[in-house]
């Protein structure tokens, strides 16, 4: 099947559930959370990967219920890679900012498929570049201002939040006068530049860590452990968001459809030239699942049935048994 579309990590949100729900209330955004084919868990639980594209609409739908054409600018003090979890703590971590700053080129893999990280000396200066795998979303440059927000956090953390870079430069052109954004990163701005970069004096390389709630012995096997590696398939692409939503209790061929930018008889087809087809990844999800929750104490057989959206409990035994070959209460209370 073919590569898979752009996905990161579901942590990349960052605290923009939060600002949102603040912005807006709960029910706007649990409604736009399932708009975008989004879980309500990333409110306050942000684990696996979700298509770049689902981010890019969820950030579009709160500037577009807040009249904000500037959401990036306003999120850009809020974000920082310490929300990332052990990806962010592993290259917080470093013992200096020059190690840091290459940890997180390193391991942009784990944190996105497609998304990358150029870091280059030259002349005495540093050139720290980030590469969107969604750049041609319309709310790119919302999510332009939140990359650079959260790339200043790292040489911040190492310098002192006052510190500021040579310049920065946009990969877009600007709609508006640079004012704002100089005023938000603290230091000149250029837009319809080459690429998306930091620029500052390679002197900083070797700043120290300081003392930080980062923990020190954060390792890359602790970011492994933590997240399973992006999907590189469109079929694991697939499957992925359709675990998402079968744990969300939200699962539809349409909101997989919407959550990956893809209609929903590409999709049908892309999983028949895959030898599957949407109902058979469906059912592995919810058997999947289905074991996770029988695996709890206090569950029942047709409490799981409910929760999966089985109508009657025989009908969950009858799939289940059929698919597993054994019956749903030989799982119960198997942690």
């Amino acid at each position: 099947m073919s590569i898979s579309p752009a996905m990161i990590t579901a942590k990349a949100l960052g605290a923009m559930p939060g600002f949102a729900l603040e912005e807006m209330g709960e029910r706007r955004t649990l409604r736009l959370l399932s708009d975008v084919g989004l879980a309500e868990q990333f409110v306050e639980d942000r684990q696996g990967y979700i298509p770049e594209h689902a981010l890019c609409e969820f950030v579009s739908g709160i500037s577009q219920a807040l009249g904000e054409d500037r959401l990036g600018l306003l999120f850009a003090p809020y974000l920082t890679v310490e929300d990332y979890g052990a990806w962010g703590q592993y290259v917080l971590s470093a013992p200096n900012l020059g190690i840091a700053l290459l940890r997180a080129q390193q391991e942009m893999s784990l944190h996105s498929n497609t998304d990358r990280v150029e870091f280059v000396t030259c002349n005495n200066m540093v050139s720290y570049a980030y590469k969107f795998g969604h750049k041609h979303h319309a709310c790119y440059p919302d999510l332009a201002y939140s990359a650079v927000a959260a790339m200043l956090s790292i040489p911040k953390a190492y310098l002192g939040q006052g510190w500021s870079p040579t310049k920065i430069e946009f990969d877009f052109p600007s709609d508006h006068d640079s004012s704002l954004a100089e005023e938000t990163f603290g230091c000149p701005v250029q837009f319809n530049r080459p690429a998306l970069r930091l620029v500052f004096p390679n002197a900083v390389l070797g700043a120290p860590r300081v003392s930080s709630s980062v923990t020190p012995e954060t390792t890359r096997g602790d970011i492994v452990r933590e997240r399973a590696p992006p999907p590189k398939t469109m079929l694991h692409s697939i499957c992925a968001v359709v675990d998402m939503q079968v744990a969300d209790r939200n699962v539809s061929l349409e909101r997989l459809a919407q959550a990956m930018n893809i209609g929903p008889r590409s999709i049908q087809r892309k999983l028949s030239t895959s030898g599957t087809s949407f109902r058979e990844v469906l059912m592995t999800a919810r058997m999947k699942r289905a074991c996770e929750l029988l695996a709890l104490q206090d569950s029942t057989v047709a409490g799981v049935a409910e929760t999966l959206g089985y109508n009657e409990p025989g009908n969950f035994t009858r799939a289940f048994t059929t698919y597993f070959g054994k019956s749903p209460s030989h799982y119960l209370g198997q942690v």
